[in-house]
């Protein structure tokens, strides 16, 4: 009796663009064993999920990014590099991702990458002006999902209420043209989007957790870790996309 073939895994790259070496304090991961390297961080995290393969890939080092026929998704991670700061690696992003888009490949951009994409459809990214000191918008906070959110299969089995990890300087202030809002949260009007074609982006991290997202203020505003708490929501999120990038 011949055996039913076995079906290919589809194959996500991480795409790591927490910042080119020195340009922020990576001592503040050394207490992690892998460090500083998220892409190894989301692959121990999500490598439990069937029927994929996932791979990272630091374009902050010029790690080559992937075409088009090489990968099924993508998940593009934040960075403490501004979207204003316009380094080389950012100039190669805004060179690819058009490309990725137009070949519908699924995408989930987080953070920093969420601003990069909408700042290139023209929509502003500006500081968050959060507490009394006008300060970054820095833990675990719940989200308020408009309509289409309550109705997006990235948001399925999450409702208003759930709380994510957000660790933000900047936000965006609006949504772009061909854009549906998802989700708001604070001071963050625009805290998660849908650009169509299975782009999702979150202004929030959904791919860390509270030690993770609180590390990053171990040496700039201690106090500020004190703000994150456990939640597997934002766990529940990726393992929506990664499911959406499976079915298709």
């Amino acid at each position: 009796m011949t055996e039913p073939p076995t079906p290919s895994l589809k194959r996500i790259v991480f795409v790591e663009m927490m910042g080119e070496p020195g340009s922020y304090d990576a001592s503040v991961y050394d207490h992690f064993e892998d460090k500083d390297q998220e892409g190894l961080w989301f692959v121990k995290r999500f490598d439990h999920m069937p029927g994929l393969i996932i791979e990272t890939c630091n374009v902050c080092v010029n790690a080559p990014l992937p075409q088009a026929r090489e990968v099924d998704g993508l998940v593009l991670a934040g960075s403490y590099n501004s979207v204003h700061d316009n380094r080389p690696w950012q100039e190669a992003v805004r060179a690819w991702l058009p490309k990725m888009r137009d070949h519908k490949i699924p995408i989930l951009a987080i953070c920093g990458s969420h601003q990069l994409l909408a700042h290139m459809l023209d929509s502003d990214v500006v500081h968050v002006n959060y507490g009394s000191q006008g300060g970054a918008y820095a833990g675990t906070f719940p989200i308020d999902l408009t309509a289409k959110g309550e109705a997006s299969p990235l948001m399925e089995g999450l409702g208003s209420g759930a709380t994510f990890h957000f660790a933000n300087f900047e936000h965006v202030t609006s949504v772009p043209k061909g854009a549906t809002l998802l989700a708001a949260s604070g001071p963050v009007p625009i805290a998660a989007m849908d650009f169509g074609d299975h782009c999702y982006s979150t202004q929030f991290h959904p791919e860390g957790t509270h030690e993770t997202l609180g590390a990053a203020w171990r040496n700039e505003a201690p106090a500020l870790m004190e703000n994150y708490f456990e939640s597997d929501a934002g766990g529940r999120l990726v393992e929506n996309f990664l499911r959406l990038v499976t079915r298709l």
